[in-house]
């Protein structure tokens, strides 16, 4: 009754716009090998950043960003950029949600594009992701994107430590082994071959343009977060993903695979937690929890959840993650190549070890279902 109850006050909460909480970045060094989390027993994950693979094209090779952005004149976005090599060509994903009238745009497409084994150098028409040769891939990195009305231009500096999915951010999601794309064979994939990592404090520094007008990122009032994934990441049952600042400092991020309309939940399903000085958990995520208010896209036929409840006893935690836009699929423009997959920006109410908290973060979820 206690959950249902939070649960009922979050959807009341977070659809009430007014109520977007800050998203302001806190205040930590600029992250360096010697700050960021590596020394305990963790890959140099910069040696990643330049990792095309292209002898393994299937594989996903994922830089992905989120934006929490607040501009120097108040008004505020979230938006996502996801620049990918994949099946031999670039990929994209674009989208801006304006949270002070609750619109959004984007769309996801393949593009020809270039990248380099040297330094971070992904080139194409509508996406550049760069970083000065000669440096580590990761502490000056800059993105511009200008696609299906997303268009941005930012400097990314990473602060504080780092978040490895799994702990030590080498994991293997559901590998692909015959007929069975759910089974981890770990004697033929190794864990490590796929490497899932990122920063969550990234700051920011830039513009973006919307309706033809260019406006300033207000640097200490937006935070940003950079997520690599490099590997075998094969999903045959689709998902929904999470990543929820919460309002004591915590990061929560994880994974719900293959959940249907019938039975709204899935394996593998895990979250990782970051806390601020740079413990992770990991945590198992309860069959309790569930998608909720389902609707279908005219576009795809795709059905969707507007809600999640995600129960994690092992903290007596519980969180009613609730998706504000309520159509936030992505597809291909008419005459492109793409795929669907919903993003969006995501808030509500819960418990942490019993406690009261807030949150806001995003939502993924790419649908079989």
């Amino acid at each position: 009754m206690r959950s249902l109850t939070l649960f009922l006050a979050g959807l009341a909460s977070a659809a009430n716009v007014s109520e977007i909480p800050s998203w302001a970045r806190p205040k930590f060094p600029v992250s360096t090998i010697d700050n960021d989390g590596t020394h305990a027993g963790r890959y140099d994950v910069r040696k990643t950043m330049v990792w095309l693979d292209e002898e393994n094209p299937e594989n996903l090779n994922s830089y992905c960003y989120f934006y929490w952005v607040t501009t120097t004149c108040g008004r505020k976005f979230h938006t996502m950029l996801a620049p990918n090599f994949f099946r031999g060509a670039t990929t994209g994903i674009f989208r801006v949600e304006d949270m002070d009238n609750l619109t959004s745009t984007g769309a996801t497409t393949f593009a020809p594009g270039t990248g380099s084994t040297e330094f971070l150098n992904f080139q194409s028409e509508i996406q550049n992701l760069t970083s000065p040769r000669g440096g580590d891939n990761f502490t000056d990195v800059h993105i511009s994107a200008d696609y299906a009305g997303v268009k941005m231009d930012v400097q990314m500096t990473p602060t504080g430590k780092n978040l490895y999915i799994g702990g030590a951010g080498g994991v293997t999601i559901s590998p692909k082994t015959g007929t069975d794309a759910n089974q981890n064979d770990y004697s033929t994939l190794i864990p490590g071959y796929s490497w899932y990592w990122g920063n969550p404090t990234l700051k920011l520094e830039g513009t973006i343009t919307v309706d033809g007008e260019e406006l300033e990122i207000d640097a200490d009032e937006s935070r940003g977060y950079f997520e690599r994934q490099w590997g075998e990441f094969g999903i045959a049952g689709g998902h929904y993903g999470y990543w929820l600042y919460l309002s004591n400092g915590i990061l929560v991020h994880g994974w719900v695979v293959g959940p249907t309309l019938e039975q709204p939940f899935g394996y593998p399903a895990w979250a990782t937690i970051w806390h601020p000085n740079g413990i992770h958990e990991v945590l198992e995520v309860d069959n309790t929890t569930k998608g909720l208010n389902a609707w279908k896209s005219e576009a795809s036929g795709n059905n969707y959840f507007q809600d999640v409840e995600l129960n994690m006893s092992q903290r007596n935690a519980s969180f009613n993650i609730h998706q504000v836009i309520k159509n936030g699929e992505i597809s291909p423009l008419p005459g492109t190549q793409g795929y669907n997959i919903s993003e969006a920006y995501a808030q509500g109410d819960g418990i942490w070890e019993g406690k009261p908290v807030t949150f806001y973060g995003h939502l993924e979820q790419l649908s079989y279902w």
